[in-house]
């Protein structure tokens, strides 16, 4: 016989109220989740940290970095005087996850070296629910499994919070997602903290962002792994010969190499990305 879960009538009344509370007219929730990532296997104790933002307002979602928020509102505010603004030289995290759950349909907007695409993603989550449960941040969570991107992934939701709704491009179960985890404990979402807003401010449009080319996963993959393979295809051929400040004369051939060394050194540091089917 399969467990029950009894739930007493004032964790629904809690449940349906906070339902009703979130579908009513003008509301908006902001989700804050810190994500804990490893990029580089072999250097597993140098973990990055990033605070992310999972904005809900009826069945749609927008998830992105708040540094990323940052930067791009810059590059906007810059532009609108006619001005250019170089992002500071530091890794960030460059992809923007929009859900429309209503329509089923996820798009990501992300960059592969100089090229933005907004990429749809098809695929679907098949939770397994589980019979674990826990408390998090107060509220009652149940345990869910999913094979997602090449990864396990281990979350925890909780129906209290009526959002089927999660960080990245996770959704789909019967409560907000309030961790997940992969198996090798190398890429983690936790919820901090949650916000009730009347409105968002529009993230900022930018230059990349509204010449990103529209492309499927499929396509997307080929992309990224040919990238990878050969990140300076494009401009292979194209740089010229050069003289620097003492007089020294270097070849556009000689320059190439040297960049290419530089870029395919710091691709090989990046060996543990979230999706990791990506990479087989």
């Amino acid at each position: 016989m399969k467990n029950i879960v009894r739930i007493s009538f004032f964790k629904v009344l809690r449940i349906l109220l906070f339902t009703l509370f979130l579908n009513s007219y003008g509301q908006s929730f902001r989700f804050v989740y810190d994500y804990e990532f490893v990029k580089d296997n072999d250097n597993p104790k140098q973990v990055s940290n990033y605070m992310m933002y999972l904005d809900v307002k009826k069945n749609t979602s927008q998830f992105y970095s708040y540094q990323n928020f940052n930067i791009d509102s810059t590059k906007a505010a810059f532009a609108k005087k006619g001005q250019f603004f170089m992002a500071p030289n530091k890794e960030y995290i460059d992809f923007k996850i929009v859900k429309d759950l209503g329509a089923n349909k996820i798009n990501m907007l992300t960059k592969v070296h100089m090229r933005t695409f907004d990429v749809e993603d098809l695929r679907n989550l098949n939770w397994i629910l589980k019979d674990k449960k826990d408390t998090i941040l107060g509220k009652e969570v149940f345990s869910a499994a999913v094979n997602f991107a090449g990864r396990e992934w281990a979350a925890w939701y909780s129906p209290e919070i009526a959002v089927q709704d999660g960080p990245y491009k996770f959704h789909g179960l019967p409560g907000l997602i309030f961790t997940i985890e992969d198996a090798t404990k190398t890429h983690k979402f936790s919820l901090v903290a949650i916000y009730k807003v009347n409105d968002f401010t529009d993230y900022p449009e930018t230059r990349e962002s509204s010449m990103a080319v529209k492309i499927s996963q499929e396509e997307y993959a080929k992309i990224y792994r040919d990238y990878r393979k050969d990140p300076l295809q494009s401009l292979r051929g194209r740089y010229p010969d050069q003289i620097d400040s003492d007089g020294t004369f270097k070849s556009g051939v000689e320059i190439f190499r040297e960049e290419e060394k530089l870029f395919k050194n710091r691709i090989k540091k990046d060996n543990n990305i979230i999706e990791i089917d990506l990479l087989r």
